[in-house]
């Protein structure tokens, strides 16, 4: 697969690291939507496990920001979630639950909340790799 950078406006990367601090210790989870690996807009979505260790997003919220996205010509760029106390990588779960392989999948890790870890991974056929985040 050709090597991507997913670019993220730092309000944008602002907004959803907020997200995700303010559902702390649960695991939270969003939407980053734009073209061509620019994200320009996010989606937040509820995680209808209430988990500090799992997400699953709200089936009708994800279809209803899929629909819009569409609507307004963005794709999926990436989906985001949270490990409160975990690592910044995926979980075996996160590779088996991995259903969108053209989008990058972004983990936060806010094991130490006063500097969340991002990264960004591609998550195909059970392989992950690493893509970089390009805060601008």
């Amino acid at each position: 697969m050709e090597e991507k950078v997913l670019q993220v406006k730092r309000p944008l990367f602002q907004v959803m690291l907020e997200h995700l601090q303010a559902h702390y210790p649960l695991e939270a989870c969003g939407i980053l939507a734009g073209t061509a690996n620019h994200a320009c807009h996010m989606y937040v979505v509820d995680n209808s496990l209430n988990s500090p260790t799992a997400y699953k997003m709200d089936p009708q919220q994800q279809l209803q920001a899929m629909i819009d996205l569409e609507e307004r010509g963005w794709e999926m760029v990436a989906l985001f979630h949270s490990h409160p106390t975990g690592p910044e990588r995926p979980s075996q779960a996160d590779i088996a639950q991995a259903y969108y392989p053209a989008s990058v999948y972004v983990i936060v890790s806010l094991a130490d909340r006063d500097n969340p870890v991002v990264r960004g991974f591609y998550i195909e056929n059970g392989r992950y790799h690493e893509v970089k985040i390009n805060v601008e």
